[in-house]
């Protein structure tokens, strides 16, 4: 559990982006989707999936 911390507050993060925003958001009256962490879980996920149907395809 403590390993994944830093992942959740370092400056690149998708969590700490998205948090960001949408405090930043609040206070000014405009949300910018952060375009770029968002784009890098999509690709962790799409590499997750792709590992998970591989080891289910090996058995």
């Amino acid at each position: 559990m403590l390993a994944s911390l830093p992942a959740l507050v370092t400056a690149g993060s998708p969590a700490n982006a998205a948090v960001t925003g949408l405090v930043t958001g609040a206070r000014t009256g405009t949300v910018h989707l952060p375009v770029l962490p968002f784009l890098a879980a999509a690709l962790a996920a799409a590499a997750d999936a792709l590992a998970c149907r591989l080891a289910a395809l090996r058995g």
